[in-house]
């Protein structure tokens, strides 16, 4: 039977593609679907990478990730604490509404919600002021270099419309509870939302009123999300998909040996690491007492157990970058002297831990995401095996994306993987802010119980408020190099992106890996 399932499988993917095909259609796959279509409701890079190609923010990154204007027109600085934006004129929602002061507003307080995870971007912001119907005053609450980065990544929405649907605040996705934002949409983007089955099909078709300049030929978009690699890939070299993203390192090379078919590869701002509860004073299933997560030394043995090198060379089959920081050598502020690893050493681990008081290792449960990143479930059955070469009993679970991304920053995993690129923001102050400062607020929301030092969240706080190139740069490679030496993360390495396509399919590669399918063309 288990030979029989994949054609099974295929078969039934293929079948969704069939009927909305045509000339102008690109048809892409992904191993998992968006949760919905609300732009607020998750900070998953990966819907957001196809949701901004229906909504759009006041800014936003072209193709080379630089900032230009979108829903405004220009800015200016009034003060440390106030910012003024002209907005543009005659742009519509895709219902015909026109845009205005009150959908920046509204969706100010939408994601500024308490229970929208873009309440820490928005979290400088005190108040938005309405001047006229096409200009707005954002008041911060302390001086802020990235209000523009920032506002890359927060989406506009009609208030009219979300209210008539009785979408005022973000839809819950800890709930699994449906809603209206699960397959409706209203933004003034490039596509509009025509039909959406969720875990199906989503297809959007080409605004024809948007207000920007059309560099794309393509009419419609049909996404379908495919879980199984295998399938996924399939489908792309049967000609049944255009464009798949994150094609598995495995087949990367019968892709290219297909004819018709093409790998274009881009390295990614994204850093893979694991991180630890460093905080709780004992460590549930550890078998021991206390807490070893706790002792720099443990954590030093378990990034020497862990043969990043291998990895490289044996899951990624060469696509990926082993780092020593969080910071991608693409990112903005990267030190490449800090960007020294430790040696992958099995014997040396053992002694750090005989060092730390754990001779004879410990129980560790590990919780992985199971198709967040690329090759992560592989990755983290590899790290298992390592760390019982020094002693360490990993527990591993693997846990569905949507549940992790609750699970992770509700504190309920002692030791996680986590990816992080920096997005929307696309600057070290994103990354540090969630993942390195101790959680306080909507500070370190991804780092509960984890690593904590009160001399590096200052830094983080002043890294966020200058705008020196110069000085930030000093504060931003203190952070890297205390967190690095205190062994605050376990980094594994640095992704890379390898998407699989047909011939036909003009495309961009970003690092931020978002697909702005208004620069695609179409042969």
């Amino acid at each position: 039977m288990r030979h029989l399932a994949r054609p099974l499988i295929l078969a039934a993917a293929l079948a969704v593609f069939g009927s909305t095909a045509n000339a102008n259609s690109l048809r892409f796959a992904e191993s998992q679907d968006i949760a919905s279509m609300d732009p607020h409701a998750a900070r998953d890079d990966f819907a957001l990478s196809l949701l901004c190609n229906v909504y759009e923010g006041l800014v936003r990154w072209n193709a080379d990730l630089k900032l230009e204007p979108a829903l405004a027109e220009s800015w200016e600085v009034i003060s440390d604490t106030e910012w003024k934006f002209n907005l543009r004129k005659d742009v519509k929602f895709h219902n015909g509404n026109p845009f205005t002061a009150d959908d920046v507003i509204f969706s100010y307080h939408r994601a500024g919600d308490p229970g929208s995870p873009f309440a820490g971007l928005l979290e400088p912001i005190d108040e938005v002021v309405k001047v006229d119907d096409y200009t707005v005053i954002f008041k911060v609450n302390r001086k802020y270099a990235l209000l523009l980065n920032d506002f890359a990544g927060w989406y506009i929405m009609d208030k009219e419309f979300q209210e008539s649907i009785g979408a005022e605040k973000p839809l819950d996705l800890s709930s699994n509870a449906g809603g209206a934002m699960q397959t409706q949409a209203n933004g003034t983007g490039p596509f509009k939302l025509v039909e959406r089955s969720p875990d199906v099909k989503t297809v959007l078709a080409a605004n024809p009123d948007w207000w920007d300049e059309k560099k794309h030929n393509i009419d419609e978009i049909v996404y379908t999300p495919i879980t199984n690699n295998a399938t996924r890939v399939a489908a792309l070299l049967s000609g049944e998909v255009d464009f798949i993203r994150n094609a598995p390192p495995q087949d990367l090379e019968r892709i290219e040996a297909t004819p018709g078919m093409k790998v274009m590869r881009g390295p990614h701002l994204r850093t893979i690491f694991f991180g630890m509860d460093q905080q709780s004073d004992t460590l549930a299933g550890s078998g021991v007492e206390g807490n070893p997560l706790k002792s720099p030394l443990v954590r030093k043995a378990i990034a020497m157990a862990i043969d990043a090198e291998g990895i490289m060379t044996s899951i990624m089959r060469g696509n990926s970058n082993p780092v020593a920081t969080q910071l991608a050598p693409q990112m903005p502020y990267y030190d490449a002297a800090l960007d020294v690893r430790f040696p992958f050493d099995p014997e040396g681990a053992k002694a750090l831990l005989a060092e730390a008081g754990y001779p004879d290792g410990f129980t560790l449960p590990v919780h992985c995401p199971q198709g967040s990143f690329i090759n992560d479930e592989q990755i983290c059955q590899a790290t298992a095996g390592m760390l019982a070469k020094i002693g360490i009993t990993v527990q591993l679970n693997m846990v569905p994306p949507v549940q992790y991304d609750t699970g992770l920053p509700g504190g309920e995993y002692a030791f996680y993987m986590l990816g992080w690129a920096g997005l929307p923001t696309i600057d070290p102050y994103n990354i540090f802010s969630a993942t390195v400062h101790s959680p306080s607020g909507e500070l370190g929301a991804w780092n509960p119980k984890g690593y904590s030092n009160p001399a590096v969240d200052a830094l983080i706080i002043k890294i966020g408020e200058e705008t020196d190139p110069a000085k930030r740069q000093e504060m931003i490679s203190e952070v890297v190099k205390t967190q690095r030496d205190e062994v605050g993360k376990i980094m594994i390495h640095q992704q890379f992106l390898t998407w699989g396509m047909t011939d036909k399919v003009n495309a961009i590669v970003p690092g931020d890996e978002y697909t702005r399918f208004w620069y695609y063309t179409m042969n």
